[in-house]
């Protein structure tokens, strides 16, 4: 594991970014911080400094929507790791991390959708498969007789005279 990581985090708690955050995101700020680069560098094999658009992606619509956070952490997310991106540039950690931020913002929503209301991932709905009418089943036309000899009857090909 990158100490980096941890360290990035914590310093994040000791900018004036981190004291405009509202109450109710400051107590899970650094947690978030943290799971935020740990998710962004496992996915392709990146340092935290080289952090780039794809894995700003996989961070946040496939790992943080998974965080166990209380609603209002959840909504604010993309505040959290927007303003912590934009404290690594300005501490010369990353180099276009106001760029990532933006990026982070336009990904507010669909981060949004994919948070299930009671917490963890939105599962999506399941689907129901139209049953399979075999040959012998009854038509569901309602002729009342089989499908083979319905819907189901193959047309023969026309002959052609020769």
């Amino acid at each position: 594991m990158d100490s980096r990581i941890e360290t990035w985090s914590s310093d994040f708690a000791e900018t004036p970014a981190y004291d405009v955050l509202p109450h109710g995101l400051k107590e899970h700020a650094v947690a978030v911080c943290a799971a935020f680069l740990r998710a962004a560098c496992e996915h392709p094999g990146l340092a935290p400094e080289e952090l780039n658009e794809d894995a700003v992606r996989h961070a946040m619509l496939d790992h943080m929507p998974e965080l166990d956070l209380p609603d209002e952490a959840r909504r604010g997310v993309p505040d959290v790791v927007g303003a912590f991106l934009e404290t690594l540039e300005d501490a010369g950690r990353l180099s276009g991390g106001r760029s990532l931020a933006r990026q982070v913002a336009v990904l507010a929503k669909a981060y949004r959708e994919r948070c299930a209301p009671a917490g963890g991932m939105r599962t999506p709905p399941a689907r129901n498969a139209a049953p399979k009418i075999s040959r012998n089943d009854p038509c569901p036309c309602g002729s009342g007789r089989k499908y083979k000899k319905c819907c189901g009857k193959e047309t023969p090909a026309p002959v052609l005279p020769r």
